[in-house]
């Protein structure tokens, strides 16, 4: 950046100085008119940018179709609670040739075979409750999903408010540079300034408008990720109408400790985890139980023999048959593998546990670091406020007293810059606060509500 600036520099030294400062402006000005003008765009407000990124995030829609998957799976079949029933059959011919006679041989055949298991140990019902809770946690993904999208997209659409925000406090602060660049300038054809103080005007200029096409190209890139995550194309353009402000509504901890002990959507998808865990140990322990089983089977046959010549020796054969039974079955030993399994699910069902407790003390350690962080942000906020009112005012009047000749450019690039300092402060103690409130919504699970 400096060698540019020093670059920038060396040529408008060679120039006159009214070229130079046509020069850029000319650039800045070309700049701008490629730019749709912000009044033809179209609207997007922060609850239009939610519903668009609700419908099209492609993490949402993805989670979604998994959702309706678990739902498909979560049937009494898939759980083995239902009958099997096949219908088999076979039909065939063969012509066979002898001495005596040439015969034909045909067939034709058909069952039904019905086959059901009536009792394992509850485990048909174990199974069922386990695509219960997997359906369960397939939604509880989706609420994490789309909380996470919301949140993303809440602070997405406000960092490009702050992005524009910082763009246009550039912006300002170039035209001011420029106001004193052509100030400077003027002095310097009527013999009342000299040539450093007019480079001192002019690199002022040049950096305030390497800061403004910064920022430009920040709030730019800034739409771009809004974009992204409402899957809209990359280079829609949008008026935010939303204003920056922050939501500085105080909390209670004991409040919102309670919420996300209860709300926490990724705190009850672990629940769901550790009912699993306990339906994996049940399912386990049903193994010793014995298991009854009803079968039955039924069809039709039909053979016989047609002889060319000999058809007093035809034969044809047609019957039905049918057939039932109920079967008891009990494992005595298995070498052990029951008990392992059932060793191992109880386990499991112990980490879960304990990774329940975990995330309930993670979670309590980040609401406590992000409530103390919001109640400071808020108090730099108010301070920050302060700080950009007196900053403001000090810019107003030094440029007052510069525009008399009270005071030099040089004292009056002090104070700009000290202003834009605090300006870029306030702004992002503004993004700040906005950060950690949503940040405390989503630890609550106050997102979704």
């Amino acid at each position: 950046m400096n060698k540019i600036i020093s670059i920038l520099i060396s040529v408008f030294l060679i120039l006159p100085a009214s070229t130079t400062l046509n020069a850029a402006a000319g650039i800045e000005v070309r700049g701008e008119r490629e730019e749709t003008p912000e009044q033809d765009l179209p609207e997007l407000t922060l609850d239009d940018a939610l519903r668009i990124a609700l419908r099209n995030n492609y993490g949402i829609v993805t989670t979604l179709r998994k959702e309706e998957i678990a739902a498909l799976q979560n049937t009494w079949g898939n759980a083995g609670a239902l009958p099997q029933i096949k219908l088999s059959g076979n039909a065939g011919a063969s012509t066979n040739s002898y001495n005596i006679d040439d015969y034909t041989t045909h067939q034709l055949n058909g069952s039904v075979d019905f086959n059901w298991t009536l009792f394992r140990g509850f485990k048909a019902r174990i199974q069922k409750d386990q695509l219960e809770e997997l359906e369960k946690l397939s939604k509880g993904n989706t609420a994490v999903i789309v909380e996470n999208t919301i949140y993303n997209v809440i602070l997405s659409y406000y960092n490009v408010l702050l992005s524009k925000e910082q763009k246009h406090i550039a912006q300002n602060s170039m035209q001011l540079s420029s106001d004193r660049f052509k100030r400077e300038q003027h002095s310097k054809e009527i013999g009342a300034s000299n040539t450093y103080e007019l480079l001192q005007a002019q690199n002022a200029y040049l950096q305030d408008s390497s800061e403004y096409l910064l920022s430009k190209a920040k709030y730019n890139n800034s739409i771009r990720e809004l974009n992204y995550l409402m899957a809209e194309p990359m280079n829609n353009k949008y008026q935010f109408r939303t204003n920056f402000i922050p939501d500085t509504t105080p909390f209670l901890y004991k409040t919102l400790e309670e919420k996300m002990l209860s709300k926490n959507n990724t705190l009850k998808n672990q629940y769901i985890n550790l009912e699993l865990a306990r339906l994996d140990v049940k399912k386990a322990r049903s193994t010793y139980s014995p298991q009854i089983t009803l079968n039955g089977s039924g069809g039709y046959s039909n053979t016989g023999q047609e002889y060319q010549t000999l058809s007093q020796q035809n034969q044809q054969k047609t019957g039905y048959f049918a057939s039932g039974g109920i079967a008891i079955s009990y494992t005595l030993f298995d070498g052990n593998s029951r008990k392992q399994a059932v060793m191992t699910a109880s386990i499991e069902e112990e980490i879960a546990e304990v990774r329940i407790e975990e995330m309930e003390q993670e979670l309590k350690n980040q609401l406590a670091q992000e409530y103390e962080l919001y109640n400071v942000r808020r108090q730099i906020l108010e301070v920050a406020k302060e700080n950009m009112k007196a900053a403001e005012l000090n810019l107003n009047l030094s440029h007052e007293k510069y525009q008399n000749g009270s005071i030099n450019s040089f004292n009056f690039r002090d104070v700009q810059n000290i202003y834009l300092n605090t300006a870029y402060q306030y702004q992002n103690a503004i993004f700040s606060v906005i950060q950690s409130y949503n940040n405390l919504l989503r630890l609550t699970g106050g997102l979704l509500e």
